[in-house]
């Protein structure tokens, strides 16, 4: 090639936009209704953070984590007509996996054919899904990569019979999403995220205590996993959240130079009720414009964000040219991430 040849090269791939192409979930059969549970002994069920969810969907032991990975890739492929053999990349966040290790990635790249793709694990808890869509534009603008599936997996509380017998487990669902990224008009306006490490461990998610004593999940004997809630650390949880979220919504809009009245979507995480109406109230976007599926799906973690985008476009919710607004905070606020889209993606009939 030659030098002029060289940086014409260059400078196509330093041009390239990533560009949204669709949103899907796979949301497994089985509904689990919160209206059969009883509140118990348990002093913290009345508490604002388990309100708003009246069923969820659990996955296990009816399909395994890269069984719902499969089946959402599918689907994605299917209402794209992308070919598996033209993924490049397949960016995924799974909790649980299937095994401690290996992830399930090389499964699901193995069984949906995407035999020229590589995998890629990105986990920042229930960042993930805009960490990694910031990651497949990085990978699309940097010319590296082309058609990439960004994938999130939640297979967690179906897995644990003994958490679920606490109210506390009563907000948590199961499922999977699968997003297609390719080159081409830019979805991506800005993208905001930060780490506050001074907020590690307020929500934990270890084994639980037997007979009085607690052992690390390596250990022999140790109890199975639970979520350690304390009345104080959702009071510090709270106070991070309802600051952090709209705060980093409103750098990603200042960033893409719009405004809250500008939004025509917003969605965030979906951790209650209570946080839901809360961040629209200080994001300054009312209720007609916003959507949440915390009510029929529950918080999915990694998957809030995207479960609940697929459930707009599915029903309509979303036009050609719409301004989406995204804001989510991980575990007790150790990381927040917020990123506004215009929505260019392939229209849903």
């Amino acid at each position: 090639m030659t030098n002029g040849g060289m940086w014409k090269a260059m400078g196509e791939c330093m041009s390239l936009s990533a560009r949204i192409v669709d949103v899907v979930s796979f949301m497994p059969d089985r509904v689990v209704s919160n209206a059969e549970h009883s509140h118990g002994d348990d002093e913290l069920a009345e508490h604002a953070f388990f309100r708003g969810v009246a069923e969820r969907r659990f996955a296990s032991p009816e399909y395994s984590s890269a069984d719902l990975g499969v089946r959402a890739v599918q689907k994605l492929l299917d209402r794209t007509g992308m070919s598996a053999s033209e993924l490049d990349l397949i960016i995924y966040s799974c909790q649980f996996n299937d095994t401690f290790w290996p992830g399930i990635g090389p499964d699901v790249q193995g069984r949906v054919g995407a035999d020229g793709a590589t995998i890629l694990q990105v986990d920042t808890s229930c960042c993930s899904w805009l960490s990694g869509l910031r990651t497949a534009q990085a990978f699309i603008e940097s010319g590296q990569h082309r058609n990439i599936v960004v994938l999130t997996v939640t297979n967690f509380v179906s897995r644990l019979p003994e958490f679920q017998r606490s109210t506390r487990s009563r907000v948590l669902g199961d499922g999977a999403t699968a997003t297609l990224l390719t080159p081409g008009d830019p979805s991506i306006l800005a993208g905001f995220e930060r780490s506050h490490g001074a907020h590690y461990g307020l929500l934990r998610f270890e084994p639980d205590v037997v007979d009085g004593v607690f052992r690390n999940y390596w250990e022999r004997g140790c109890g199975p996993i639970t979520v350690n809630f304390t009345r104080e650390r959702l009071e510090l949880l709270r106070e991070n959240a309802l600051t952090l979220v709209p705060e980093a919504v409103a750098h990603a809009l200042k960033q893409a130079g719009v405004t809250a009245e500008d939004v025509s979507l917003l969605i965030t995480h979906q951790p209650n009720e209570e946080y839901i109406a809360e961040w629209r109230r200080r994001c300054g976007i009312d209720r007609p414009r916003a959507h949440d599926t915390l009510a029929k799906y529950g918080n999915l973690f990694h998957g809030s964000l995207p479960v609940t985008l697929a459930d707009a476009l599915d029903q309509g919710l979303v036009r050609q040219g719409d301004l989406l607004a995204f804001g989510t905070f991980s575990n007790g606020g150790d990381m927040v991430s917020a990123m506004t889209v215009r929505w260019n993606g392939n229209p849903q009939t």
